[in-house]
């Protein structure tokens, strides 16, 4: 594990985030204490606290009320501690952790490689014939929880997590073409306007990715729905309008992507697609009457390739309780604005599920092969969760 030390600098600009830091750590002390079945690198929930224990309960609520009311009221308030009084702060634990310093960190990983188990994708008697794909692994206790992707080039990507931060790295290829590493892994923390790392889960919720043909890096997070904007150096550069609708708080712009020009698409976690410029979004798809549920086919990401093709790749995830696995979906459709209600036209969707390989997937990326096809990158979020896997799978586009 790599020694983290917090950015002087850049703790100076946010004394209300180290206030609430010590009094969580205090916190998490009191209500869990050292649990040698919880290790350091899976954070710890609610639902692995034992029943009974009112104690600790009454405590970590009188030690969240106060970091509440201090956040709330001290006159010398950053952008952070202004929307942490107005957060529960259920995911405080969190704040046990010193911020990362403001700045990129090498992290080292292993990539180990996973087949896909499903002999139509391995075939690629679909549209899809499955290109290799690995399972990442680090010493680096927040490599977790990657919610999107996107590629600079054929082999350079971002991606972020669902606490925070900003990751980048390159994927490696055999002779053949096909994926068979990560390498060149650096992360940074996701900043705010005061240039201060996000903490609070409320705040630090990255879903959803784009890459700027201008060089910036536009970031969706739910919660507090917003999308800002970031150069590639991962320095706070403003915010972008984001569609006029009430998402709600955990399922809000799952996905964004880069449309043309300045453009970017947003689709909403529980269906809806918009069209946004600078000055505001438009509709494109109507969110459905009824919420979607887990076991409905719901979008995490959506991408096209940066030189513009007519193609949107979009992909979708629902959960099945009684097998507890998801399935996932992958579908293809015409990219362009068109006149609301849009009719165009898509594949059916690539579905596969267990026996496959097959984990919560978040994000995709589309990248030019270099015979000019279209090669499809997924990745997955493991939700924290020792039992789940970081898992980046590649597929040509046939």
């Amino acid at each position: 594990m790599m020694d983290h030390k917090p950015s002087p600098s850049g703790l100076s600009r946010g004394p209300m985030v180290r206030l609430a830091a010590a009094m969580i750590e205090l916190a998490r002390r009191v209500r869990w204490g050292p649990s040698p079945s919880a290790p350091e690198s899976v954070p710890v929930g609610p639902r692995d606290k034992p029943e009974g224990d009112g104690f600790r309960r009454s405590t970590i609520s009188v030690v969240l009320a106060t970091v509440l009311a201090a956040c709330a009221t001290t006159p010398e308030v950053g952008w952070q501690a202004r929307h942490a009084a107005g957060e529960a702060l259920r995911e405080a634990v969190r704040f046990a952790e010193e911020p990362l310093p403001d700045a990129w960190m090498e992290v080292e990983v292993t990539a180990t490689p996973v087949p896909i188990n499903d002999p139509d994708l391995e075939a690629g008697t679909g549209q899809l014939v499955f290109a290799g794909g690995v399972q990442i692994t680090s010493g680096f206790n927040r490599l977790h929880g990657l919610s999107d992707i996107k590629f600079e080039d054929a082999e350079r990507f971002y991606a972020v997590t669902d606490e925070g931060l900003l990751v980048r790295g390159r994927v490696e290829l055999d002779a053949a073409g096909r994926l068979a590493g990560v390498g060149g892994v650096q992360v940074r923390p996701l900043v705010d306007p005061d240039g201060t790392p996000l903490i609070p889960k409320y705040l630090a919720d990255a879903e959803g990715l784009a890459l700027m043909p201008n060089g910036e890096v536009l970031v969706s997070f739910e919660r507090l729905h917003r999308v800002w904007r970031y150069d590639r150096d991962g320095r706070w550069l403003g915010e972008r309008v984001i569609p006029d609708f009430a998402f709600t708080e955990n399922d809000g712009m799952e996905g964004i992507a880069w449309a043309a020009g300045d453009a970017f698409w947003a689709a909403g976690e529980n269906g809806g697609l918009w069209w946004c410029e600078p000055e505001a979004c438009a509709i494109h798809d109507d969110p459905p009457e009824a919420t979607p549920t887990d076991a409905d086919l719901r979008l995490t990401s959506l991408t096209q390739t940066i030189d513009g093709e007519r193609w949107r790749y979009e992909l979708s995830r629902s959960y099945n309780s009684t097998t507890n696995t998801n399935v996932i979906a992958i579908q293809r459709r015409e990219s362009a604005r068109c006149v609301y209600p849009c009719i165009l036209g898509r594949w059916i969707p690539t579905t596969f599920t267990a026996p496959a390989t097959v984990d919560n997937f978040e994000g995709i990326a589309a990248v030019r092969r270099p015979d000019g096809g279209v090669r499809l990158y997924i990745l997955s979020d493991d939700n924290f969760n020792p039992r789940q896997r970081t898992l980046l799978l590649a597929f040509d586009v046939r």
